[in-house]
């Protein structure tokens, strides 16, 4: 009885997190909020590992991330005037800006290997996190073409980073 209760409430509690997904994507203000959150993250951490890496290849990838997200944050806010979009927070926005806070917390105390090797996870995950958002939750449901057009182009971004950052973090 205490098993099928249990499998209840994970049934329940999943279906929760499905629907509160797709109430967080019906306008372009919140699709734009988790966009931003997602470039916001990879430039904050990105800048961090640039003065605090050991390791070349880490350096790069750093530099890369930190460019490529600024680079996408930039085009992310000309679409957002040129289409009258202001940002509200979504769920997701919230939940990328904490996970990349409570990293840069740790990052901070950390120097050479496992400074690396904490950044590199980062980046896995965060990309991994990134791309089942876009895929699952923002694609499906974006109304705006030039957010869908960026959503997709972003997405492209994010596998490669993905590919990458899971080679080197294999090396380390």
């Amino acid at each position: 009885m205490k098993k099928i209760i249990t499998c209840l409430f994970l049934m329940v509690f999943g279906l929760g997190v499905s629907i509160a997904h797709a109430q967080n994507y019906n306008s372009a203000p919140e699709v734009a909020s988790t966009l931003w959150a997602i470039n916001k993250a990879e430039i904050e951490t990105s800048k961090l590992a640039k003065n605090k890496t050991s390791s070349p290849a880490v350096l790069q990838f750093a530099d890369q991330m930190f460019k490529e997200h600024q680079n996408a944050q930039n085009k992310l806010e000309k679409i957002l005037k040129d289409n009258n979009i202001n940002k509200i927070s979504s769920a997701d926005a919230r939940t990328i800006r904490g996970e990349a806070r409570k990293t840069m917390r740790i990052l901070k105390k950390q120097e050479g290997i496992a400074f690396d090797r904490t950044f590199m996870n980062y980046q896995i995950n965060a990309h991994k996190k990134a791309l089942e958002i876009i895929n699952g939750y923002i694609l499906p449901r974006v109304q705006n073409a030039a957010l869908k057009t960026y959503t997709l182009e972003l997405k492209q971004h994010i596998e490669n980073h993905l590919q990458e950052a899971s080679r080197i973090g294999g090396t380390i």
